[in-house]
């Protein structure tokens, strides 16, 4: 059996609190980082990151 290292890149949305979920899954994962932070202005519940 062939062990690898696979990566997870997960894509999370949401309307609120974007930022918070980010850092805590960031926080549970050994080694993970957050490397981009967007900005989205003027959605239906504002600017959301």
């Amino acid at each position: 059996m062939t062990k690898t290292n696979q990566k997870i890149v997960p894509h999370l949305w949401y309307d609120n609190e974007a930022k918070e979920a980010a850092e805590f899954y960031a926080s549970i994962f050994p080694d993970s980082k957050i490397t981009n932070v967007t900005t989205l202005h003027d959605t239906p519940s504002g600017d959301s990151m």
